[in-house]
């Protein structure tokens, strides 16, 4: 968490992200042909400065940071996984979802379904959604034939409809989390021009397996996350450019950042929001009805 002794940590947590932006810059112009001791040295000496040195306070810090870094630069490649559109964009999106962990080191992670399936801490959006509790959409993976007919045939025929992707690999989430989702949906909605779908939440929890089977796909899939301690979520952003609305919830997601209230990382078509945990319990609250 913030350090008690920090009296605005809206401000405090818009320097951290200026810092990270500004080893972005560095690494963005050295290209990504650069040499990885060049990249190590620009990360280390970067994560040596006051400015960024508070991320050593998390667990294996900065030498796992450096080293986890060079690691994403060199083996980025563009594709249509990865949420970067370069070295240097993945290795800021590695930083910026270490502010998460900084709020979060202390929960442990969700390694497998079985853990997520023995949770009393998350709710199951499929259960909440029945009770008209879900102000957001969402879809479900499936490996079902005739599930992913279905998604196939509503995407090419009704992209309106619903973005591409799978769906939710998990839809267990911790309660604070719906609240909050819950509330950037409405607030969304009542910003964006009229017609305006409801907002499409693409990730909550996943595991530390499922990630590490999306990191092996290619996908930008970092560990350790946030979203392995059920604390971060992912929503459709570019989607929304069909209605004219991505604009406006591009706005509400920021006013959220502004605030304080959630880390916000822009990673192209869908954005990472991670709650703080100051605002735990209103949100709970609001969660659980």
């Amino acid at each position: 968490m913030f350090p008690a002794s920090e009296v605005d940590p809206a401000r405090l947590l818009q320097r951290r992200r200026a810092s990270i932006d500004e080893l972005y810059d560095t690494l963005s112009t050295l290209g990504d042909g650069a040499r990885p001791d060049v990249v190590e040295k620009v990360v280390a000496e970067a994560l040596a400065r006051p400015s960024l040195g508070f991320l050593s306070a998390l667990p294996g810090d900065p030498e796992r940071l450096v080293t986890q870094s060079v690691e994403e630069f060199r083996r980025f490649v563009p594709s249509a996984a990865s949420n970067a559109a370069s070295g240097a964009g993945l290795v800021r999106i590695l930083l910026l979802q270490s502010l998460d962990l900084l709020w979060w080191d202390d929960v442990p992670d969700f390694a497998t379904d079985a853990d997520v399936a023995a949770s009393s801490d998350l709710v199951d959006l499929v259960a909440e959604r029945r009770r008209g509790r879900v102000a957001f959409s969402f879809g479900v993976a499936s490996d079902g034939w005739g599930r992913r007919g279905r998604d196939f045939v509503v995407q090419r025929l009704l992209p309106r409809r619903e973005p591409r992707g799978p769906g939710l690999s998990c839809t267990r989430v911790r309660p604070a989390m719906l609240g909050v989702l819950n509330e950037v949906a409405t607030t969304t909605r009542r910003a964006a021009p009229s017609g305006t779908p409801p907002i499409r939440v693409t990730s909550v929890t996943r595991t530390v397996e499922h990630q590490q089977r999306l990191k092996a796909l290619g996908f930008s899939a970092l560990l350790p996350s946030a979203h392995c301690r059920g604390w971060a979520a992912d929503i459709e952003v570019a989607w929304f450019e069909r209605f004219g609305a991505d604009g406006a919830l591009r706005g509400v997601l920021l006013d959220y950042l502004d605030r304080g209230v959630l880390n916000v990382i822009d990673e192209g078509r869908a954005w990472h929001v991670c709650l703080n945990p100051d605002e735990v319990e209103r949100y709970h609250a609001l969660g659980v009805g």
